[in-house]
């Protein structure tokens, strides 16, 4: 599902049946992620709130394993944050960590992966921000 910023969706049946989310986020298939959480949205909403820290500091890590030279670890950290960003839904996120994942692996080059990768995780978490931690805060 594309998102645009600001727009809600009330929690209705989809075509599957199953309840549709009831925010959306830029560039989250949030109604594919929340099946995955078998429609919990207050459980994915506690995980994508995590998110506004722990993207950045695992962002953070793998900058740091590059830099003193520990690829492998590197790969491993890209590998578990890419994890944790398709199970939320974050595909563009999930692809650019998978590419910086197996260009580790490969002896490729990596500072436009891990550039792109902090860029994008930033603007997730400005996201999630101004949607959930709003909401969250006026509950």
């Amino acid at each position: 599902m594309n998102a645009t910023p600001g727009t809600t969706i009330f929690n209705q049946a989809n075509n599957s049946g199953q309840s549709a989310c009831t925010f959306t986020l830029r560039n989250v298939h949030t109604d594919e992620a929340l099946a995955r959480f078998i429609g919990d949205e207050p459980r994915y909403r506690h995980w994508l709130l995590e998110f506004v820290e722990s993207g950045p500091a695992a962002t953070g890590q793998i900058r740091q394993a590059i830099t003193s030279g520990s690829l492998e670890t590197a790969a491993k950290l890209a590998h578990g944050l890419k994890g944790r960003t398709g199970m939320l839904g974050m595909a563009e996120l999930h692809s650019i960590a998978q590419t910086l994942e197996m260009a580790l692996r490969n002896n490729e080059p990596i500072l436009m992966w891990l550039e792109e990768l902090e860029r994008t995780v930033g603007e997730m978490v400005g996201e999630i921000s101004a949607i959930l931690l709003i909401r969250h805060n006026e509950v």
